[in-house]
């Protein structure tokens, strides 16, 4: 056997030996990958099984993504299609109970606005409200704690009563005088666009509801209007002058901090540490300057009324704050707060009843011969006006600012509803989309039908001469219980002063819509697609 052929074999034994032993070791590792992998899937393995079919909520149906992982939840929400897609889920598990995340629950049936809104002064605000502080403080409008809300809303309640926000709404009041500027402004706003467009002349009336509404809000709660509806562009006219039909149409200096809020409810249903991460990262990454002095603004706004409030003699919103014992800093946060809150909400509810109404030229024609009869009594309460009652209404029902569910946390007994039990610890909610879209209550729910409201209609379902006692209870525009939005007086009778002098001065005559629908972003405060909708006048 020569050298070269035994030298041969040797390493062809050496290598078969080896190939052996890599093979072994191959074996052990891909035995440990299957083990680690097994182990590390385990857990999450359990937990859905835990969820699937031994949760507390396991007798609850509901989509199979939702049972076992919230990631469902959060991802509509942050889309803006969180109501339309739940609203779908009630029909197509034939639930008025819906499981929607392993803890938590959507309910369509009215009958549960008692129990969790109301009775005993309702349950406790669930962990998303948390996320709605304003620059770390708690406020009237998202404080969990009830002590720390009470001392506070008590000390304003008093603006709020009817009687004095109908004394605003009067020929001299602070509210009238915001809804005439508002009027002229949108004249203005429809001249310039004529004169400036050879074709459709459009009007961004969203902006200018917000115009009005924080004007109003501020001149009322605080006796210093913001001035939103003297704005102008800083570039070609001082801050000053008045507006005329060679203006150019500019962005409220506001609305970036109003928006920025909106936009932050994408993340609202995120565990608070995540959805502060969340805002200090994409703070760091994406500056926005646009957004930064638009909170400078409202910042200084609200540092100047409070910094020149006299607890002693003024009657204020800050001013009674200050008395009550809140610190500036905090009241500052406070006027931030009710500035949002008050602008936003009314500014999208009073835009919806002004696109119904150009878009229903019949209903608006209605509405301007019943305020020709009633326009003989200059005295007369807009909110007694029968017609114009049953508009306001119906664009409250439709023009929804917080859309979602009003999240609740079951106490630890937890609760009963249509023979369902769902444990203590729970999240529960009922959401005025899927209220105000009952077909059942609401034939026609995406229909701007004021007549729903009259004595006229005869929907069987209603009580002799009335709307139904249903459809009234699941009418919630403003939440319900003691937890119910503070100023719902205030935002209301906005509604009746304005659109009633709006429908008065025939500015609307003659336009159209924009689109044939408005186009909703579906977080807590809800958002209006491109942050504006538009009408227009053809030549």
């Amino acid at each position: 056997m020569s050298y070269d052929f035994r030298r041969a074999l040797k390493y062809l034994r050496y290598s078969i030996v080896n190939m052996t032993y890599i093979q072994t070791v191959l074996s052990a590792f891909s035995f440990s990958a299957t083990t680690i992998t097994f182990y590390f899937c385990l857990p999450f393995g359990l937990a859905i099984l835990y969820r699937l079919f031994l949760h507390p909520l396991s007798h609850i149906p509901g989509p199979f993504l939702a049972r076992i992982t919230s990631l469902h939840l959060y991802t509509i929400c942050f889309l803006g299609i969180e109501c339309r897609v739940l609203e779908e889920y009630h029909r197509q598990f034939k639930a008025p109970v819906l499981r929607i995340a392993p803890n938590a629950v959507s309910i369509s049936d009215g009958a549960g606005l008692h129990p969790i809104y109301v009775a005993g002064g309702g349950f406790p605000k669930a962990a998303r409200y948390e996320n709605f502080k304003v620059g770390g403080h708690d406020t009237i409008f998202s404080s969990r704690d009830i002590a720390y809300r009470d001392l506070r809303a008590k000390a304003v309640a008093p603006l709020f009563a009817m009687g004095r926000v109908r004394a605003a709404g009067c020929e001299s009041g602070i509210m009238r005088q915001c809804v005439t500027r508002f009027v002229e402004r949108f004249q203005v706003e429809k001249a310039r666009a004529i004169e400036s467009s050879p074709e459709a002349a459009k009007v961004d009336v969203l902006g200018l509801t917000y115009r009005l509404m924080m004007d109003s809000v501020t001149g009322y709660l605080f006796n210093h209007v913001y001035g939103a509806l003297e704005e102008q562009p800083v570039s070609s006219t001082p801050a000053n002058a008045s507006i005329s039909a060679d203006s150019k149409p500019n962005k409220m200096s506001a609305l970036p901090f109003i928006f920025a809020i909106v936009e932050a409810g994408r993340f609202s249903l995120l565990p608070n540490w995540l959805f502060s991460t969340i805002n200090v990262i994409t703070g760091r990454l994406f500056p926005d300057q646009e957004f930064h002095r638009s909170l400078d603004r409202v910042y200084e706004f609200a540092e100047k009324v409070t910094n020149e409030a006299d607890p002693t003699t003024d009657d204020s919103f800050q001013s009674r704050l200050l008395a009550a014992g809140v610190a500036k800093p905090e009241t500052i946060i406070q006027c931030m707060a009710v500035m949002f809150a008050g602008t936003d909400s009314t500014a999208v509810k009073l835009v919806t009843i002004i696109f119904h109404l150009v878009q229903n030229p019949g209903i608006r024609k209605r509405l301007e011969k019943e305020l020709h009869e009633f326009d003989e009594d200059p005295a007369t309460d807009p909110q007694s006006i029968p017609y114009l009652r049953a508009v306001v209404k119906e664009g409250l029902r439709l023009g929804m600012a917080n859309p979602t569910r009003f999240a609740r946390t079951t106490p630890p007994g937890g609760f009963e509803i249509q023979g369902i039990h769902i444990p203590g610890g729970t999240d529960v909610g009922l959401a005025p989309y899927t209220l105000h879209h009952n077909p059942e209550l609401f034939p026609g729910p995406f229909e701007f039908h004021p007549e729903r409201w009259l004595d006229e209609n005869k929907n069987e379902k209603r009580r002799p001469g009335r709307p139904s006692r249903e459809m009234e209870r699941d009418l919630v525009p403003f939440s319900v219980g003691l937890r119910t939005c503070i100023a719902r007086n205030l935002a209301t009778h906005e509604l009746f002063v304005a659109t009633k002098a709006l429908v008065e001065s025939g500015v609307l005559q003659g336009a159209s819509t924009c689109t044939k629908t408005i186009e909703l972003e579906e977080y807590f405060n809800v958002g209006i697609k491109d942050h504006k909708l538009e009408i227009q006048w053809y030549p």
